[in-house]
């Protein structure tokens, strides 16, 4: 029981530095935040503070791994569970929906002022589990058309940060998948009247 509490206590802290790290994103650069504002802001002590965390950076990448984590995590539960025609459409409405629940630190990271990692990250978890609608080009085109495709979608996500996630997962999902399905169905075409 006593490690329950421990670890709901842990979680909670946990939350209230991500939520003021974020709420100081939003205001200055990331090399510009101390440890001191941060505990001040989410009121724990600094000591706390590196009970888990170096220092904010450490913090930062620890966040971005937990979520690329319970990213994958999830998509790898939807990959096991769908049929391949239901899977490119639950691909991308599963990331709009993981980038909606955290959709703070995620219009942070993907920002302007963002961090190019997580970017990197975020590509290649996309990649890894790219919707079966890609494996349609082929290695050769496939090769040029994914990062073209991921480039793009990632592009579209932050625009959908930027307006504040206006429209739907479905109806961005839809649009993406409208998009891919028409590049790859001209490409297809082209190859077709090539032969």
């Amino acid at each position: 029981m006593k490690d329950n509490i421990n670890d709901r206590r842990v979680r909670r802290t946990k939350k209230l530095l991500t939520k003021s790290l974020t709420t100081l994103m939003r205001e200055k650069k990331i090399n510009k935040i101390t440890v001191t504002e941060l505990t001040e802001l989410a009121d724990v002590n600094r000591s706390t503070f590196y009970l888990y965390y170096k220092d904010i950076y450490d913090m930062v990448e620890k966040i971005e791994n937990e979520m690329f984590d319970d990213f994958s995590i999830e998509l790898n539960k939807l990959y096991l569970s769908e049929t391949k025609k239901e899977s490119t459409l639950s691909f991308f409405i599963f990331v709009f929906d993981f980038i909606r629940e955290n959709a703070d630190i995620c219009k942070i990271l993907l920002g302007e002022d963002g961090d190019y990692n997580f970017l990197n990250k975020f590509k290649e978890a996309i990649l890894k589990y790219q919707p079966p609608i890609m494996y349609k080009m082929g290695d050769d085109m496939g090769r040029y058309f994914m990062p073209f495709a991921i480039s793009g979608c990632i592009g579209a996500i932050q625009q959908w940060l930027e307006d504040d996630l206006k429209i739907s997962s479905m109806d961005m999902s839809l649009f993406l998948m409208d998009l891919i399905t028409g590049g790859i169905k001209s490409i297809d075409e082209e190859f077709i009247l090539r032969d």
